[in-house]
């Protein structure tokens, strides 16, 4: 039987749940929009899924390591389906984004907002 905290707890999640996903995903965004600027200032060879990896990277800080695996998951998540299509900035944002949102709290099992539409008005879609 839940509790009473744990009853409000989950209406407040409900109430104000869609404005923190929102807020977060935009400052999250940013964020990386301004890690890719700042990447691709400092390596203006360097585009596409390098950069990406350079750029998660940089982001996980001491997880770093697990770079290659969140590409690769963004790649598995937005490249196949609903078309193929080649792997975006906005598409490892999005992924990431996500992820870094569900992991702040284990219980969450998704989102009630569509990070994507969040994501898409602060990162470019050419980039």
């Amino acid at each position: 039987m839940w509790s009473l905290r744990a009853t409000l707890n989950e209406g407040r999640r409900c109430l104000f749940g869609p404005r923190a996903e929102r807020r977060f995903a935009r400052r999250a965004s940013a964020e990386l929009l301004e890690l890719y600027n700042q990447k691709r200032h400092e390596h203006p060879e360097m585009s596409g899924r390098a950069l990406y990896l350079e750029i998660v990277a940089q982001r996980l800080g001491p997880q770093a390591g697990r770079a290659g695996e969140l590409v690769r998951r963004a790649e598995e998540s937005f490249t196949d389906w609903p078309v193929d299509r080649n792997l975006q900035f906005r598409h490892v944002v999005h992924y990431l984004v996500f992820h870094e949102y569900t992991l702040l709290d284990p219980a969450r099992r998704g989102t009630m907002t569509n990070m994507g539409t969040v994501v898409a008005k602060i990162i470019p879609a050419h980039i």
